[in-house]
């Protein structure tokens, strides 16, 4: 077990931690309790971001949306 801290809402897991888990800077986590344990649980993409780009590319070139407009509408 590492020690962690807790400032006001906030918790820093230690680095070796969060490489262990393969987590990257800007990952997205799943927090939650579990028999009174606080559990975190790496969120991984359904696909890949090479694969994504990929399938994406050339589609925003001839498009009239705005592409904060699709990023919103995305995260919907």
């Amino acid at each position: 077990m590492m020690r962690a801290k807790l400032e006001g809402d906030k918790l820093s897991i230690p680095e070796a931690i969060i490489q262990r888990a393969g987590l990257r800077d800007g990952d997205e986590v799943e927090v939650g309790l579990e028999d009174g344990k606080v559990v975190i649980k790496p969120l991984k993409p359904l696909v890949s971001l090479a694969k994504f780009k990929g399938e994406l590319r050339g589609c925003v070139e001839s498009s009239k949306v705005d592409p904060l407009e699709a990023k919103r509408i995305w995260k919907e």
